[in-house]
């Protein structure tokens, strides 16, 4: 009798009090989340929670009636990866994600290694705009160094939708982002940026589209949210206006606060001796690579003197922006080092005996390449750009040539739209005139501490809403990436406030 019991199916099997609450826990939490997602699609699991807790039309356990003991440890062990990995994807979707600093765009703030636990939720996570795809991988599937293809199935594509959330991107957020630039991905270089590989290619040596395909081989699209993940110090919010003036950043006419551990390059010329790597070491500065992200902080630039009598073009340059005379006797010059480092090690560096001076760049040695928004409409540096404004949703810009060269991209691929100019200079949006754009997005400006040594805004422009992941809340392990030790230090260190 207590077995038909258990096995009655319908509405009229009758439900313990467990099951009474359990399912009415569960529906609660379905309605609270349509709620937050403003959305009826959850709704769908609800009759699976019905069955689950009373009706059982779905035998679920099926599996534990085998009599095969080898097939039931199987298929128990199948039942809690299934449930492990559809736990987790709701976790990573919606909540939390694990992020790891690959390089030192942010350095000395956060470093290179250490691994962060980001918040979706504080800005409201996205709904997933690519729902099939596998938790803890961004794009690829890749065990080791092998490359088992993509992590994801393109379709469907769900549109851009965020969750409410705890607060807005507030100037100096250390924000997790899908990298913008990182739509188009070359099949024989994935890992490289498709647009400067594309300019450099074609632009600056001549290659034709034909050449530049065969070179670098298919291309193709990643959905936004498994574009590569960027991290970042938003510095610009929508609607100001960014200048950056000698390398201190103005938003809408007024300096603001620099982060504490901003670094620039410096250079650092001896009085005649080598400084030693211990030296460098000591000062937290790296001083050599490990791998293609990690890149020394410190290095010499050589007197190399070639057989035509030319000297090396870098310490060339440097020599004739700073003035540089060589010894009178050897007619070599000293010793002189690029390094990137605080202001306050700087200064450190200055008081050492057998160190003549530190200077940041002189102006003349920047250059405009790959600066955006790779005009000629617009000669800015890293270090003297601007000003800029910032799209904000709801407002409007003129369309004109300088218009389209900053704001184009912002038009045709982050809001989806198709701008062309006629032969006489009229705009067509869509196919109609045009002589404005309204913005359906905000837009974030974003730049890394180490602001000599950090791919940012400054190359790429603007990150769209749509791209925002989230913000780190602590760094819950950090792997030194020159030593490989544990920096126990920084073992779950809040990253709120720096």
């Amino acid at each position: 009798m207590e077995n038909e019991k258990d096995n009655k199916r319908g509405v009229s099997r009758k439900m313990t009090l467990g099951d009474k609450i359990k399912c009415a826990l569960w529906v609660t939490v379905v309605l609270l989340f349509c709620l937050w997602m403003s959305s009826g699609w959850p709704l769908l699991i609800v009759p699976f929670v019905v069955d689950l807790y009373w009706t059982h039309y779905i035998p679920w356990t099926w599996w534990r009636g085998l009599e095969n003991r080898f097939l039931r440890e199987i298929m128990s062990w199948i039942d809690a990866i299934v449930f492990a990995v559809v736990a987790v994807w709701i976790l990573q979707a919606f909540f939390f994600q694990n992020f790891q600093i690959p390089t030192t765009s942010l350095e000395k703030t956060m470093l290179a290694g250490d691994y962060l636990l980001v918040s979706k939720f504080n800005y409201g996570p996205r709904i997933p705009m690519t729902p099939l795809s596998l938790p803890l991988f961004q794009h690829t599937i890749a065990i080791g160094n092998t490359n088992l293809g993509k992590s994801y199935i393109a379709k469907p594509q769900l549109p851009y939708h965020r969750m409410p959330g705890l607060s807005q991107i507030k100037r100096n957020d250390i924000v997790v982002f899908n990298y913008p630039l990182g739509d188009s991905i070359m099949t024989k270089s994935p890992e490289d940026d498709y647009y400067q590989v594309r300019d450099y290619l074609m632009k600056g040596r001549g290659m034709s589209r034909e050449e530049f395909e065969r070179m670098v081989g298919p291309v193709f699209e990643r959905p936004v949210d498994r574009r590569e993940n960027y991290v970042k110090r938003c510095i610009g919010l929508p609607g100001e206006k960014i200048q950056i003036i000698d390398r201190q950043v103005y938003i809408d006419g007024t300096a603001i606060d620099n982060p504490e551990y901003m670094q620039h390059r410096y250079f650092v010329y001896t009085t005649g001796s080598t400084i030693p790597v211990a030296y460098w070491r000591s000062l937290g500065i790296y001083t050599q690579g490990n791998g293609s992200t990690v890149n020394p902080d410190v290095y010499e630039l050589l007197d190399r003197v070639y057989a035509d009598g030319s000297r090396s073009y870098e310490l060339t340059e440097a020599v004739r922006a700073f003035g540089i005379e060589p010894d009178s006797v050897t007619g070599k010059y000293n010793h002189l080092y690029s390094v990137i480092m605080t202001e306050e090690k700087a200064a450190k560096v200055a008081q050492k005996k057998d160190v003549a001076w530190v200077q940041l760049p002189a102006p003349e040695l920047e250059g405009y390449a790959g600066i955006f928004p790779s005009s000629p409409l617009f000669r800015w540096k890293a270090n003297n750009f601007g000003p800029l404004w910032i799209p904000k949703a709801g407002q409007s810009i003129e369309l004109n040539p300088e218009t389209e060269a900053l704001y184009g991209r912002c038009i045709r691929t982050y809001e989806g739209n198709k701008l062309q100019q006629t032969a006489d200079g009229q705009y067509l949006l869509n196919g109609e005139a045009a002589t404005s754009y309204t913005f359906k997005m905000d837009y974030y400006w974003m730049m890394g501490d180490n602001r000599d040594n950090s791919a940012d805004s400054r190359y790429w422009g603007f990150v769209p809403e749509d791209h925002i992941v989230g913000t780190p809340l602590f760094i819950w392990i950090s792997i030194d990436q020159e030593t490989g030790s544990f920096r126990w230090d920084r073992l779950f260190k809040s990253v709120k406030g720096i």
